[in-house]
């Protein structure tokens, strides 16, 4: 992914910047339409405006603004993919994404813009002098940089490597820690997923995360990258490595956040609670075409469909009618079924916020670490805080009082619970290196059978190749 250069893009985004924002003079002097890399780094607004392209980027509809969610949904086993249309992602559901398939290039292309974009804001803020803003700010984003080409490298390994806990020699993506500006870049060799995961917690070291805004909740604006947000990512490479106590020690760093009221206040407006540590948002002039409304809601014709044969909604405990997630359940009301998940319900002009980290992950996610390590009374406290916040009463599971295994499970299936809609539960699966396993159209004793459609043994099946463009040109990626 080395053809591309990222100057020209951020030149653009900048020229639509400086058009936009001038004001009722710009009709009494001659605009300058040609902005330089000199003029850039010249101005604290121009690069502000550098740095918003580079988050631009990131949430491209393409890749984190939408794609990966519906990847990672459409790769778990609480939604139904009905249909056969490779644009709305039959074959990542079916798990049969090869190298010309239509979604795979697009997202591969989209993460490596992303990657390409924080690589060229970085070098320039770290190598040129005299800039016109604070060192603070300058740290700021550079590791703001650093963030965005992390998760970015994090997400794209997980469709195209086998997980952590199954193969850490797994062969991953192609890495580039310098930017890509001009020809002569194509030979990329293909790190393993332990080498990935290693650059990431080198990279959000001490030091870079003190650059970014530190606080929770309403101290900090969660659509820029923040400490917790760093924290996060952390806790997630932690957990997959299965290094459970450091994914304590960076979830227990991620403070000044609650759970709202309600998770439907995280996906109606103003989208923004106590619970955001990452967000995307959208606005009316830049609205998210890729949401996951457009995939999962009845706008859309029922494309992804709620697993009712053998998903989390089948689960008693996890349906109840006192738990308020049950409120995005909708029915088709031409035939009374329950059909669709209604997280993201603006499916005509989607402008609801993608959440990439919100606290309730935080506190699950500490849930299953405290298990790993024995300590089942701290991992079932934290589970009954999600769980108590969606049913404060009329439970029927006492989560409080499960141990063992029951617990473990109870964790798990919470996850699929809170998370149903964006995207986790895939990325689960993975991490576990567990099978892919979707409902199958028989019956046996009464129940619905199951289907394994990938399992870690099965590369082919399991990972996403990598597009044949990135093959053609880059021979190293081997």
């Amino acid at each position: 992914m080395n053809k591309i250069s990222i100057k020209s893009i951020s030149i653009a985004l900048l020229s639509a910047f400086v058009l936009t924002a001038c004001g009722d003079e710009f009709l009494d002097k001659n605009p300058k339409l040609d902005v330089t890399e000199a003029d850039i780094f010249a101005s604290e607004k121009l690069i502000d405006a550098t740095m918003a392209g580079v988050y631009t980027r990131f949430k491209t509809s393409n890749f984190a603004g939408g794609n990966i969610a519906v990847i990672f949904d459409n790769r778990g086993d609480d939604f139904v993919n009905t249909g056969n249309n490779t644009y709305a992602h039959s074959d990542t559901y079916n798990m049969t994404v090869g190298q010309t398939s239509i979604m795979n290039p697009g997202f591969f292309q989209a993460g490596y813009l992303a990657i390409n974009a924080a690589n060229t804001l970085k070098e320039n803020l770290e190598n040129r002098d005299n800039l016109p803003i604070s060192e603070a700010k300058r740290q700021q984003y550079i590791a703001s940089c650093l963030f965005i080409r992390d998760i970015s490298w994090y997400y794209l390994a997980q469709v195209y490597s086998l997980p952590y806990a199954y193969d850490p020699n797994s062969k991953a993506i192609p890495i580039h820690t310098e930017a890509v500006t001009g020809p002569g870049h194509n030979e990329a060799p293909l790190w393993t997923i332990s080498e990935v995961y290693e650059q990431i917690i080198n990279d959000l070291n001490a030091s870079a995360i003190a650059a970014l805004p530190a606080g929770g909740g309403s101290s900090i604006d969660p659509t820029i990258p923040s400490q917790a947000a760093a924290h996060m990512l952390l806790q997630r490479i932690y957990m997959a490595k299965e290094e459970w106590q450091k994914a304590i020690d960076e979830g227990e760093k991620v403070t000044g956040f609650t759970l709202s009221n309600s998770v439907r206040d995280m996906f109606d407006a103003p989208y923004h609670t106590s619970e955001n540590i990452y967000s995307l948002p959208f606005t009316n002039t830049e609205r998210g075409g890729g949401n996951p409304a457009s995939y999962i809601s009845s706008g859309a014709g029922y494309i992804d469909t709620l697993n009712v044969r053998t998903g989390i909604v089948t689960i008693p405990a996890y349906r109840l009618a006192a738990d308020s997630r049950t409120s995005f359940i909708k029915v088709d009301p031409a035939n009374g079924r329950e059909t669709w998940y209604e997280k993201y319900d603006e499916y005509s002009t989607p402008l609801e916020w993608i959440h990439i980290f919100r606290y309730a992950e935080t506190l699950l996610n500490l849930s299953e670490s405290y298990f790993n390590i024995g300590n089942e009374a701290k991992a079932a406290e934290l589970l009954h805080q999600v769980r108590s916040r969606s049913i404060p009463t009329g439970d029927i599971l006492d989560v409080q009082s499960l141990t063992g295994e029951e617990l473990r499970q109870a964790i798990y299936l919470e996850r699929r619970a809170e998370f149903i809609g964006e995207g986790i539960r895939g990325l689960d699966i993975s991490r576990r290196a567990e099978d892919f396993i979707h409902p199958a159209a028989t019956r046996t004793n009464g129940k619905w059978d199951t289907v394994v459609v990938a399992t870690p043994s099965n590369r082919t099946a399991y990972c996403w190749s990598l597009p044949s463009y990135e093959i053609l040109v880059n021979t190293a990626a081997k």
